[in-house]
């Protein structure tokens, strides 16, 4: 009994850190001494020159203050977060008017963001923050070229708080417009680590030792721990996302329990364990691949979603090959007889599939490469799956070479119904407003 209370308060003392864990991942913010921070030095000397006079003529004219701040990373902050703690702590805009707009370019994560005091959340909507984002920052970054791209989208700015208009959108400007992933969140932190705990419970052996006696069973003890490691994390995004908290805590409360399964196959099932550590590998490799190409970490529900699909096609192709192996064996005419069959049908379906994006275009041809691929995977499974085991020897023969096993299987039957008669189991202020890219 004391050993399980030390295992418990353990257990509650690892799921008590998970916010001190979050909080322990805070990016620091620079010192907003000058309306033009760059941290990298990305910016020569005129462009920033041009940059602070055009922040203090516009604070000179009508008061509002536009703040410029290039810095390399953000963390794991995300940069919407991040925005939002220097804007917070920056006080940007006078206080009572709110008239406040930070212009955030995070370089090493190749990401930008805007950022409205509640003041100018009507002179600039989130739409056209957006839009100067798409249209006049993004291509320039693109380019190489960061410094004009602040030019140009501060002054877009400017003019949205002068009381103009900005001109209309171009026909191809959705073109250019690449929407990576969001970058790795501080509330994708506090997740992954309610996930991980969620995990470790699953982990958690249940069988005592052999020479010990057995404890009382308490079924309640993991889904308790499981709904503290729910509480604790929506806490933490209470303290740390309070706009994401709600969504947070229902994904947390359905994937806790699931991630606690996955821990309990890993330590009871071995080929669980290698289709998990599999998933596991494919993951990281993609997460390599994606930052060789430049790009950000996506985020932790792009992770989660990628896993969940390569389980089903894995899924899907690990059927396809036991109805495969599991004709084989039954006899090699009749597994040669199906597999001419099902090319002939596939060669008939890559020709209609052909024709339709001939005939009718491409939006047919796709429906009908999808639906189809979908039907053809069936066929092949059912057809392979779904056979006859071919009768080996007489009948007299078979009862005669059987008898002794089936008096056997009736015996060990008849003994164990005997002995087991019931079955048993176990088991300034910022608005919130504003815009981000990706380049």
């Amino acid at each position: 009994m004391g050993s399980r209370m030390k295992r418990l308060w353990r257990w509650a003392w690892v799921l008590c850190l998970l916010p001190v864990m979050a909080l322990a991942a805070t990016t620091p913010i620079p010192e907003l001494h000058d309306p033009v921070v760059d941290t990298v030095g990305v910016l020569d000397a005129s462009q920033t020159a041009q940059l602070r006079a055009q922040a203090l003529d516009l604070q000179a004219r009508r008061g509002a203050q536009l703040q410029i701040l290039v810095v390399d990373s953000t963390g794991e902050d995300g940069i919407e977060a991040y925005a939002l703690r220097v804007f917070d702590q920056g006080k940007i805009g006078r206080q009572g008017v709110d008239d406040g707009v930070l212009l955030v370019l995070a370089m090493g994560d190749r990401r930008v963001r805007i950022q409205t005091g509640y003041g100018l959340e009507g002179a600039i909507p989130d739409a056209y923050a957006q839009r100067i984002i798409d249209q006049a920052i993004l291509p320039r970054l693109r380019e190489g070229e960061p410094g004009q791209g602040l030019l140009d989208g501060s002054a877009l700015l400017v003019r949205l708080v002068d009381g103009e208009a900005l001109p209309p959108p171009s026909d191809d400007a959705d073109a250019h417009v690449t929407r990576l992933p969001q970058d790795w969140r501080r509330g994708d932190s506090i997740v992954a680590l309610a996930l991980l705990a969620g995990f470790l419970l699953g982990l958690w052996p249940r069988r005592p030792a052999v020479d010990a006696k057995p404890p009382a069973r308490r079924w309640w003890t993991r889904p308790l721990l499981m709904a503290g490691a729910v509480a604790i994390g929506a806490l933490a995004c209470a303290l740390l996302t309070p706009g994401a908290t709600p969504a947070l805590a229902i994904a947390m409360g359905f994937l806790v329990p699931m991630a606690a399964v996955l821990g309990w196959l890993w330590r009871d099932n071995r080929p669980s364990r290698w289709a998990l550590g599999a998933l596991l590998v494919a993951c990281v490799a993609g997460d390599i691949a994606w930052l060789w190409s430049g790009r950000p970490l996506p985020s932790l529900a792009l992770h989660i979603a990628a896993v969940v699909v390569l389980a089903f096609v894995a899924m899907l192709i690990t059927f396809l090959v036991l109805a495969l192996r599991s004709s084989w064996r039954v006899g090699r005419i009749g597994f040669f007889a199906r597999l001419v069959f099902l090319a002939m049908l596939t060669a008939g379906f890559v020709w209609l599939v052909q024709r339709t994006f001939a005939k009718m275009g491409s939006d047919a041809g796709t429906v009908m490469l999808v639906a189809g691929t979908f039907v053809l995977y069936f066929a092949w499974t059912l057809v392979m799956a779904l056979h006859q085991r071919p009768q080996k020897g007489g009948k007299g023969r078979r009862r005669g070479g059987g008898s002794r096993r089936n008096d056997e299987r009736s015996s060990s039957s008849s003994s164990s119904s005997s002995s087991s008669s019931s079955w048993s189991g176990g088991g300034g202020r910022s608005g919130g407003g504003g815009a981000s890219g990706s380049w």
